[in-house]
């Protein structure tokens, strides 16, 4: 049997994982990140799961590339209206890299995560799919981690649903079990998104304006919207309003109908492809996580793309992650720049 190292946060789905490899006969080490941001629990909560199970632990100080690779570029997104996604750049830039670096110097084989996800063997190496419980698949979050650490992961939930998992946690008695789900990011401070924007001095108020840049408003952060926001505006408008775009330069937030969300494709930046997409090729993008995906053709330019949807499409975020798939398994992925329009209602 091989010796693994399995990333440990403390909850449900780490803990489950590293008992199924241990019973399994591997000889198994848990790695906890410790972050240095927000309420920073994780890396205490993993030693005290690994434990319980009976396992070596090791805590991986992360404190200044977390800051670097994810922190600092999340803040300066969100300044400049762009709508990023902290878990996918924490994945491939920090914790699957520095945890696998360290398993690596111990000796082990590959690195295990309890993430909902799968790896397909093909003739050019692994693919990463979607799990087996589509609900609960976070595929879309990994789309951004390099090819050649793929082959050094394994994922013990990739069959599981999530319910098998707590029923098994349970029945070993394992203190993850009934742990509630973390819903916010892990790194916020008890303010939350204000004060994480706060503290870098990225808060950027601005006016709330309509498609022809009359003024209806004023806002108190760019950070607090996103395309396709509804809730929070603070404006009376008589119909239903949604942000249409940000203007990063002006710090302004444009509102209007939501046929002003009509979308006909995407413009992306910095693909990471596992195969790229053949002329004329059929792909399904998601273009939000909760996004169920639409058919589209992608065409490649220079270090971008440009994806057209086989059907109109709503809400496009520029910052979020744009993941191209083959039935269920990831081919590709991009940093969205720019919603092409089904209607031109001004500059994004």
């Amino acid at each position: 049997m091989a010796k693994l190292a399995v990333a440990m946060s403390g909850g449900v789905d780490s803990s489950l994982a590293a008992l199924v490899l241990k019973q399994a006969g591997h000889q198994v080490v848990g790695l906890s990140l410790r972050l240095g941001a927000g309420p920073d629990r994780a890396w205490s909560a993993g030693a005290e799961a690994a434990s319980q199970i009976g396992l070596e632990h090791r805590v991986v100080e992360a404190a200044g590339p977390f800051e670097q690779r994810v922190l600092g570029p999340v803040a300066a997104a969100y300044a400049a209206g762009l709508t990023p996604n902290p878990c996918a750049l924490c994945n491939a830039r920090v914790k699957l890299p520095l945890l696998w670096e360290t398993a690596r110097e111990m000796d082990c084989e590959a690195l295990a995560t309890g993430h909902y996800a799968r790896l397909e063997t093909t003739p050019g190496g692994p693919r990463l799919a979607e799990a087996e419980d589509r609900g609960k698949s976070q595929a879309y979050f990994l789309a951004q981690v390099e090819p050649k650490l793929l082959a050094r992961l394994v994922f013990p939930l990739g069959e599981m649903r999530k319910e098998q998992v707590r029923r098994l946690a349970a029945q070993h008695g394992l203190a993850a079990a009934q742990r509630p789900e973390s819903q916010d990011c892990c790194f916020l401070p008890p303010g939350g998104w204000d004060e994480f924007m706060a503290q870098r001095g990225a808060i950027r108020p601005g006016v709330l304006e309509d498609a022809g840049g009359r003024e209806l408003g004023r806002h108190q952060g760019l950070h607090r919207f996103t395309v396709g926001q509804r809730r929070g505006l603070g404006l009376a408008m008589g119909q239903p309003v949604y942000v249409t775009g940000l203007d990063g330069e002006r710090a302004a937030v444009r509102v209007g109908p939501r046929t002003e969300l009509a979308t006909l494709g995407l413009e992306a930046v910095q693909p990471l492809w596992h195969r790229p997409p053949r002329e004329d090729e059929v792909l399904t993008v998601r273009y939000r996580y909760s996004h169920p995906g639409v058919e589209c053709r992608v065409e490649l330019n220079g270090q971008g793309l440009r994806a057209s949807f086989a059907q109109e499409q709503g809400a496009v975020a520029p910052g979020q992650l744009a993941v191209f798939y083959r039935a269920r398994t990831i081919v590709g992925s991009a940093w969205i720049d720019k919603a092409i329009q089904s209607v031109r209602i001004g500059t994004t």
